[in-house]
């Protein structure tokens, strides 16, 4: 047999190869053929599939998500009256924009970040806050006047260079601070502080909106507040009487749910310290020192209110007088208010507040017209309650109503 030559072979190769390659070509489109028909079979059923999915991703995702829009007005809504009906998008937009919460902004910002921005103007809707500011914001528009509001009550303090930072987004841990406060405020709304003592708790340094009255309108409670600024625990002539407000409340019998009481600013410089009483029988204790006169204010609460819990706040550390005599005034008042059961807040030890430090004193203290507008390093501005004051003064407050429903 004559067999083919090289050159042969090499064509008969070439020739079956071309021929599979077709074959492999017309395979591909028959395949692509075929399941472009089976997606066309199914394409109606996972558009169905894809509709569903979708109805549920709202409650799937975005309702249970940690810090989305949706997320903080269920929460929102639901601690400051009920919570809402639907969870649906749409559903819970309108019934945000019933209950006055949300602005005429179009509903797809549920789907947007969850900032300060949003959150302070949906909380101060839904708190019924009127405008309010700590002083000068300088990243807060004029047209924004909720986020200074925001800022006066404690819920974003503004930076060193007093800016609030509007668009942040909301950390973990601020979300689950605002919930804390939400539920705080639940618990004391209604609830009514009766207050006692001298210009820091009247506020003096802040138009005349100090700790009872501040905090009174953060948390929702009824405020009545006898504080007078100037007045002492000890007798001194010329100043108002701190067991007078007390006597003055008794007189009219005045209702509490819990007792707000401060004093001994003013007793540094005008009355003595005393020495503490025997005993619990203040009938026949003269009032003419600081002690004397608290021990009296603690008698007397205790005949008048005896199931209404007292809590004694003692000032922030200030540039005033002497150290030695500033400690010894505060320290006697968290005895006199442990001898007598009374809860403590001790602003001087708790908060690092130093008034005595240049830059925490014109910071934080009234800008006082009365000396040259420099700050007087005694009197909290705003942003000083809600910063130092608030947050020790809401513990225990808290505490006290917990442990009446506990036992």
């Amino acid at each position: 047999m004559q067999q083919r030559s090289p050159a042969s072979k090499r064509r008969l190769f070439i020739i079956i190869a071309l021929v599979l390659a077709v074959q492999a070509i017309c395979l591909c489109f028959v395949s692509v053929a075929f399941a472009g028909e089976e997606a066309s079979r199914n394409h109606t059923g996972a558009t169905q599939a894809t509709d569903k999915t979708f109805e549920n991703w709202f409650s799937e995702k975005v309702y249970t998500a940690t810090h989305s829009r949706a997320a903080w007005l269920v929460d929102l809504m639901t601690r400051t009256g009920e919570k809402p009906e639907s969870a649906d998008s749409h559903s819970l937009y309108q019934e945000a924009q019933a209950r006055g919460i949300v602005g005429d902004y179009p509903e797809s910002e549920l789907f947007a970040p969850l900032t300060r921005d949003f959150v302070s103007f949906t909380l101060c809707r839904a708190l019924h806050y009127p405008d309010r500011t700590p002083g000068y914001l300088s990243d807060v528009p004029e047209d924004k006047p909720y986020l200074a509001t925001a800022a006066y009550f404690g819920y974003f303090l503004p930076d060193i260079n007093f800016c609030v930072h509007a668009d942040a987004q909301i950390t973990p841990a601020e979300y689950e601070e605002l919930l804390t406060e939400l539920d705080r405020r639940e618990m004391l709304c209604g609830k009514r502080v009766l207050a006692f003592g001298d210009s820091i708790m009247h506020g003096s340094g802040n138009g005349g909106s100090g700790i009872a009255r501040m905090f009174c309108e953060k948390y929702g409670m009824i405020c009545v507040d006898y504080s007078v600024p100037g007045a002492t625990m000890g007798v001194a002539q010329g100043r108002r009487h701190i067991p007078d407000q007390v006597r003055s409340a008794a007189s009219a019998k005045v209702q509490a749910d819990i007792i707000l009481l401060n004093g001994g600013t003013n007793d540094m410089f005008l009355t003595k310290l005393g020495a503490f009483t025997r005993g619990f029988d203040m009938k026949n204790t003269k009032e003419d020192t600081y002690t004397g006169g608290f021990e009296r204010v603690m008698w007397m609460l205790k005949e008048h209110w005896s199931d209404v819990p007292v809590v004694y706040i003692r000032a922030h550390n200030m540039a005033l007088g002497e150290a030695e005599n500033e400690i010894a005034f505060g320290e006697r008042g968290i005895g006199i208010a442990e001898k007598w059961g009374a809860s403590s807040v001790d602003i001087y030890n708790l908060s690092g507040l130093d008034t005595e430090d240049p830059a925490q004193c014109s910071r934080y203290t009234y800008l006082n017209p009365k000396h040259q507008y420099i700050c007087d390093s005694i009197h909290p501005n705003a942003l000083c309650y809600a910063k130092f004051y608030f947050p020790y003064i809401a513990v225990a407050v808290t505490e006290e109503f917990s442990n009446e429903v506990s036992e």
